[in-house]
């Protein structure tokens, strides 16, 4: 209550004085009615604004703050991701060339195992090649045998014991 008779008070000074301004220069008494009025003003509103804006202030620094944590956490988690890029980058070239030797190995034995198969299937070739070449040779032989044979009337006795002088 006392504050707005207060106010009431001031403000009637400040028009008060307005009616001493016609003849001259009043700049005495406008600027004591400012400084009146900028007085009543912080009374009523200094406290709140002072509070205001250090409220104000303190949110505004821990906004910052909440900003600058989550970047240190940005630069962090980055550096572990550049780190793990590294570590799969490293582990990439190591499977690849841990695939180039193993496919080397493979090709290796496969080329190994068909040339021993090779080399197998020449000697079971040659094998086969000496038996026909007998095989013919007893055929020519016998074919032989028998055309000379026939003419020539023996026993089987009689070209057993042929046979073993010969042999």
């Amino acid at each position: 209550m006392k504050k707005a008779l207060l106010v009431v008070f001031l403000s009637a000074v400040a028009f008060a004085s307005e009616a001493a301004a016609t003849g001259g220069t009043d700049i005495v008494a406008r600027t004591i009615n400012f400084l009146i009025f900028v007085a009543i003003l912080w009374y009523l509103v200094g406290n709140k604004a002072i509070t205001f804006f250090r409220n104000r202030k303190e949110e505004i620094a821990s906004k910052f703050q909440e900003v600058e944590n989550k970047l240190k956490e940005a630069k962090l988690k980055k550096e572990e991701l550049k780190a793990k890029l590294e570590e799969a980058k490293i582990k990439a070239t190591e499977i690849i060339e841990d695939s180039k030797k193993e496919a080397e190995h493979i090709y290796n034995s496969i080329l190994e195992e068909t040339k021993a198969e090779l080399e197998m299937l020449e000697k079971h070739f040659e094998e086969a090649k000496i038996a026909e070449i007998r095989k013919a040779k007893r055929e020519a032989i016998k074919a032989f045998l028998e055309d000379v044979l026939k003419d020539v009337h023996l026993t089987s006795e009689d070209a057993a014991k042929l046979v073993l002088k010969v042999a």
